[in-house]
């Protein structure tokens, strides 16, 4: 196990050599302690992580050794125990898990649906193609929403796992790269060349989705999250790496609250209470209160020189999808 180290406190610039990268973050005096509980290796380069009870339901990017889907038991969060792994030679990229089921959106394969009520055993029960490109999906109940490369949003009844049937489609004009549903509205991403919008859809009747705005910035959105009247994403723009946070009181008006600059290319965000849980792909964890969303302020960062693609968060543990360096959990102590 690599040496870890864990930041907190006033910071204003950090020095990454091994990286070439100079770092500028806001100062804050709110800090958090930030503690590495175990890691486990997930095979080539973990992508994504959800935790569901004693289980964490990963994705590793490299299929060969074993790659794919990947399960880890995280009752005991100092000794992860990998459970199983299941792959089928595409590329997944997300997935999420409802009872005894995963939804996997592989790039290459489609929406592949497992069974794992013997988590030491998944298996394959059914796959929906789409356009063979599927990027993110989210399970509402009966209903599970997809995000197609090429036809966009699609709603399946999933009421029975095993035979998932398209019961609407939305095409949009640029590529879907993700979507995040929040109530009756849809968040789904825009591709278009360089940048990257949202089209928000109402789905009070799922086999009807009704276009409520766009929103078109000159960004490049990347894995939006909303959080009752806000959307917070990543800018992935050629010269942009700012954590964004949207207003999203008017669904058909989204307005820019503010953005904050990590100085690292943020992947992933989950927002808990008041306080924003970023993966940067340079920087490792990164932790910020949002709790004045107008002034964003850093709290701390734990880095191992990983890259960090997802985070997950459950009570005071974290599980971050850090890339060759697998899974690894972390606990947060506020000071």
């Amino acid at each position: 196990m690599n040496r870890k180290y864990a930041f907190a406190g006033v910071i204003s610039v950090i020095l990454l050599g091994s990286l070439g990268v100079s770092v500028y973050l806001a100062t804050s005096t709110t800090t958090v302690v930030l503690t590495e509980l175990g890691q486990i290796g997930t095979g080539g380069r973990a992508e994504f992580v959800d935790v569901v009870g004693d289980i964490a339901y990963g994705i590793d990017g490299d299929e060969v050794t074993p790659g794919g889907l990947v399960l880890i038991d995280i009752s005991d969060p100092t000794n992860p125990i990998q459970l199983s792994s299941w792959s089928d030679g595409g590329h997944p990229f997300e997935l999420d898990v409802d009872g005894n089921f995963v939804y996997v959106a592989d790039g290459f394969e489609g929406l592949e649906i497992m069974n794992v009520t013997d988590p030491e055993n998944p298996s394959e029960i059914a796959q929906y193609d789409g356009s063979g490109e599927i990027y993110d999906v989210q399970i509402v109940g009966d209903i599970a929403y997809v995000a197609d490369w090429n036809w966009g949003l699609l709603v399946l009844n999933i009421s029975n796992p095993r035979t998932p049937n398209l019961i609407a489609s939305r095409s949009i004009t640029g590529a879907c790269l993700h979507l995040h549903v929040e109530g009756n509205l849809v968040y789904a991403s825009d591709h278009r060349s360089e940048q990257t919008g949202l089209v928000v859809y109402n789905i009070s009747d799922p086999t009807n989705p009704l276009l409520v705005g766009t929103y078109m910035p000159d960004a490049d959105i990347w894995n939006p999250v909303s959080n009752g009247d806000y959307i917070y994403a990543g800018n992935h723009a050629l010269h942009g790496r700012e954590f964004l946070v949207l207003n999203a009181t008017n669904p058909d008006d989204i307005q820019d609250i503010s953005q904050y600059e990590p100085g690292g290319s943020v992947f992933s965000i989950a927002v808990i209470d008041e306080v924003a849980y970023l993966a940067s792909y340079q920087l490792g964890l990164i932790v910020v209160d949002v709790s004045d969303v107008a002034s964003l302020t850093y709290m701390g960062r734990f880095y191992d020189g990983g890259e960090s693609y997802d985070v997950c968060v459950v009570g005071d543990i974290i599980y971050v999808a850090d890339g060759p360096d697998g899974l690894e959990i972390i606990q947060m102590t506020m000071i």
